[in-house]
């Protein structure tokens, strides 16, 4: 248990290193990627926001020119203001009823913005989900910019009818139109000079951290602007062509306007592209990553259960030497007691010759058991060599698993690192978060302020996911640790086997050589009785030969020449 418990140690070790390294490299990845977006947004939107507001400023010049030009052309109309000035106040209600309120205009914007959808449930849903969520989303913004397009369009035959009518009866209605295309150019020149203050007082702070749930509702937000401005120019545009001929280039403007609108939209479908694409990456990456590691999982297991198998199968066969070895230690004990039998029947082979042959009969089986058990010992040896080279396999088994260990160690202490360099980067993330939250909302006007709270919540909604991600982490490697530990669990009985198979090794082998030794000294003991037992036959015959030159002598002895009849056919071979 004390050789067990480094390789438990070493093992448990190796299994954590490669859970915390895949889930920090996936964590690492789902940054990086992340980061690199929101810098790629940011840097389209600030170079298109600047575009737009130098287009802007361009066209409040020109609109500003358009109204000296106005106001100069206006000299020669003056004497006639005093007699209509109630004609011009009932035309100028009537334009205005036309015109829908500035307060009715803020809701509409603000309905526009509460129609944009929560980006940020885009990560929960598959590709194709995104693909047609974004689709049905694109064609009710098409068909919203059409209809409004549709009324503006509207709208305009609507004032150029009436103004059609106005002018054919009224005389001075021109002098009424100037002063209204005059009024309306102020507004929209204030208009435009707000949305230029709008973007030196706005805190577009090019941030790596800011979502993509923002950036979205920045995009709709201009995107409405746009449209609304776009319907602006063109009704000033159509009613400064009926009224003076110096502005031939504001449809070019209109144009570039539109273009830039374009590109803008291109732009977006094009991060939206890259998104989707990223996102399938990633996802692409989570297989990858879990199928290595299911598969390196199944390799262990599948080595464990081969190594437990041939630990069986080495079990077994140890099991048949014990068998056939306590065969041969019975087999020995018998031949010993027959050694002895044989010593008692050298010892009186001269009174009991049947007990002689049954002696030499005994000998021949004896040697012909002698020759089994050499061959028997010897397919012995030649399993106990193949059952060595099987443990020394083992061995190197175990070797290479070592050093694998060794190297998912080091795999660890890197992702240790990682990890902790994320978590320090998640705990400057939560400080620049009560830092904002601190700061006074005085010093960011209406918009801004709206910004910075969308900022805050989705800093907190990206710390949130970060702590719930951790929390994940630590619940997977929790049960990643019970797996570890019920491997090692299977891994000891393995290792206690083998240790046990080591120690029956030397048993057998001393048990062996000691047998082997004595079957030698059998051997040589049954050798030393066979060569006592020629000396005695051959005293014997020359007894017989001394005995049969006094015969005539001993005939007169009956029992003397029963004896020398005895040993006559003991000399021959003969049965008695």
């Amino acid at each position: 248990m004390e050789a067990a418990d480094p390789l438990e140690y070493e093992l448990q070790k190796e299994i954590s290193n490669i859970m915390i390294q895949n889930y920090v490299c996936s964590l690492q990845r789902d940054f990086e990627m992340k980061l690199w977006e929101h810098q790629n947004c940011i840097s389209t939107l600030n170079r298109n926001w600047t575009q737009k507001v130098s287009e802007i400023a361009v066209l409040q010049d020109e609109l500003r020119c358009i109204l000296n030009a106005v106001v100069s052309s206006e000299s020669g109309i003056h004497p006639y203001q005093s007699h209509c000035s109630l004609e011009d106040r009932i035309i100028v209600k009537m334009k205005d009823d036309n015109e829908p309120p500035v307060t009715e205009k803020a809701t509409d914007t603000s309905d526009v913005m509460l129609d944009i959808p929560d980006f940020s449930l885009l990560k929960h849903m598959q590709s194709e989900e995104i693909t047609n969520f974004l689709k049905s989303e694109w064609l009710k913004l098409r068909r919203q910019h059409e209809s409004e397009l549709h009324q503006k369009t509207e709208e305009l035959f609507r004032v150029k009818r009436e103004y059609a009518k106005a002018k054919a009866s009224l005389p001075l209605k021109k002098e009424i139109e100037l002063e209204f295309i005059k009024s309306k150019l102020l507004q929209t020149i204030s208009k435009l000079g707000e949305i230029t203050m709008r973007k030196e007082s706005s805190c577009f702070d090019c941030k790596e951290n800011e979502m993509m749930c923002r950036l979205k509702d920045r995009i709709g937000m201009l995107l409405h602007e746009n449209n609304c401005l776009r319907g602006l120019l063109v009704d000033k545009r159509n009613e400064v062509k009926h009224l003076c001929s110096q502005v031939p280039d504001a449809k070019s403007q209109v144009a570039q306007h539109s273009l830039s609108e374009a590109k803008l939209l291109n732009n977006f479908e094009k991060v939206r592209a890259e998104l989707e694409d990223l996102r399938i990456e990633k996802h692409l990456n989570n297989l990858l990553d879990s199928s290595i590691f299911r598969e390196v999982f199944d390799d262990y297991e599948n080595q464990i259960y081969d190594m437990n198998q041939e630990g069986s199968f080495l079990k077994e066969l140890l099991n048949e030497k014990e068998d056939q070895l306590s065969i041969i230690y019975e087999d020995r004990q018998k031949l010993k007691y027959e050694n002895n039998q044989l010593v008692s029947i050298a010892g009186s082979i001269i009174q009991h010759h049947d007990q002689v042959n049954l002696v030499n009969d005994e000998l021949l089986m004896f040697k012909e058991k002698v020759c089994e058990q050499e061959l028997l010992i010897l397919e012995t040896k030649s399993e106990y060599n193949s059952m060595k080279r099987c443990l020394y396999e083992a061995m190197q088994q175990i070797q290479v698993c070592k050093q694998e260990v060794l190297e998912l160690t080091e795999n660890l202490t890197s992702m240790s690192i990682a990890l902790e360099e994320a978590k320090e980067q998640n705990a400057s993330l939560e400080a620049t978060i009560q830092e904002m939250k601190k700061t006074p909302a005085q010093s960011i006007g209406s918009y801004g302020g709206q910004t910075g709270e969308s900022d805050l919540a989705s800093m907190e909604k990206l710390s949130k996911a970060y702590s719930d991600f951790e929390s994940r982490l630590a619940e997977t490697m929790k049960r990643n640790e019970t797996r570890l530990t019920s491997i090692i669990g299977q891994f000891n009985p393995l290792v206690q086997q083998v240790a046990a198979l080591r120690k029956k090794e030397f048993w057998y082998k001393q048990i062996i050589e000691i047998k082997c030794s004595n079957l030698r000294k059998a051997e040589a003991e049954v050798d030393v009785l066979g060569d006592e037992v020629d000396t005695l036959l051959s005293v014997l015959g020359k007894i017989y030969m001394a005995l049969d030159h006094y015969s005539p002598v001993l005939k007169h002895y009956p029992g003397v020449t029963e004896i020398l009849v005895l040993v006559q056919k003991v000399l021959k071979g003969e049965n008695i």
